[in-house]
């Protein structure tokens, strides 16, 4: 449920920016701030979640392996990953 008693500060300069393509785009100023949240909250996700791998493959000893060793995990990997979704 959205509320409209939010106490976010934004330059001028930015929101007049916002209005301005939310015109274009026939939306609301606070629909395009919304979604630019939402994406920006994504990305974070992301990279949150890129870090996690970064650490387990140090962790798993996988962050320098033998290019054919690389291979070979990832088409394991991918085999893996194929198989769960015929199920």
């Amino acid at each position: 449920m959205a509320t409209t008693d939010n106490n976010l500060r934004v330059p001028d300069e930015l929101r007049e920016q916002a209005a301005e393509i939310a015109g274009r785009q026939g939306r609301t100023a606070d629909d395009l701030a919304a979604d630019a949240l939402k994406r920006y909250i994504a990305h974070e996700k992301l990279e949150e979640l890129s870090r996690y791998g970064h650490e387990r493959t140090k962790d798993l000893g996988l962050d320098k392996p033998a290019e054919d060793e690389a291979m070979a995990f990832v088409e394991r990997v991918i085999d893996e990953d194929r198989a769960e979704r015929r199920q």
